[in-house]
């Protein structure tokens, strides 16, 4: 009895000092992704744009794998994934998924876009091509199936100080206001100015080389699954040209 008993405060002794030498160590959690994601159409340089940011838990991330539909995004540093792609690499009125593959964390992302189908601007009335004094114009295009909304924005080419226009559209006309040829002082500043119109599915974001500026009402957080950041597709119609004279 006297060997069991030794026997049993051994083994209870060896079993708590395993026990010591391994420490439980702490549970390893998932990365978390921030992703910001564009496809775009332009329909002005007959090209595909494919553009995606990524971070993993805030830090920018080279290493991911990144794909629409079955096409790989290359990684370019910096954490964005950039390609530009012959036209109709991506074809309109088509659902594309994409993907975000990290090997490293065995995650993959997955979700989704709809090309919005061709549409164009309406031609402008003469006295709004050739716009004397800056005055209001009117502008519509043509419908764009699967578009979510439309953007407008206005750009300037040789000229800067103006105001600008950009603004989101749920129709297919809107008026660009007469403070859009303006500066900061009401005072006109002519030149050309070119009118982008982007027919957009679920939002837009902003890419290397975008030729205008985006309002900052565009839908964002859309990924879901727990994933931040905001994706879209969309596009871009070819533009309509206004020339800003001094009235006459």
């Amino acid at each position: 009895m006297k060997k069991l008993i030794i026997f049993l405060l051994a083994a209870i002794f060896l079993f708590g000092f395993s026990c010591k030498k391994k420490p439980i160590g702490p549970v390893s959690e998932k990365p978390t992704f921030t992703i910001y994601g564009v496809v775009v159409k332009d329909m002005n340089i007959q090209k595909d744009i494919a553009s995606f940011a990524v971070w993993r838990n805030d830090t920018l991330y080279n290493y991911a794998t990144v794909k629409v539909g079955n096409k790989n995004i290359p990684n370019i540093g910096s954490g964005l994934y950039y390609d530009t792609l012959p036209y109709n690499t991506f074809e309109v009125n088509t659902t594309y998924i994409d993907s975000i593959i990290s090997s490293l964390d065995t995650v993959t992302i997955t979700f989704s876009f709809t090309m919005p189908d061709t549409f164009y601007i309406n031609p402008l009335q003469g006295n709004d091509s050739i716009n004397a004094g800056g005055h209001s114009v009117q502008l519509s295009w043509t419908s764009s199936a699967n578009a979510s909304k439309y953007i407008l924005s206005l750009a300037q080419d040789t000229v800067t100080g103006a105001g600008l226009f950009k603004t989101t559209v749920g129709s297919t006309d809107t008026t660009i206001t007469p403070e859009a040829f303006r500066n900061t002082a009401d005072q006109l500043v002519t030149g050309d100015y070119y009118t982008y119109v982007v027919a957009y599915n679920k939002s837009f974001f902003s890419y290397p080389e975008i030729p205008f500026a985006l309002p900052t009402n565009l839908p964002t957080e859309n990924i879901g699954a727990g994933v931040h950041g905001t994706i879209g597709a969309g596009i871009i119609a070819r533009k309509a040209n206004i020339y800003v004279t001094t009235a006459r």
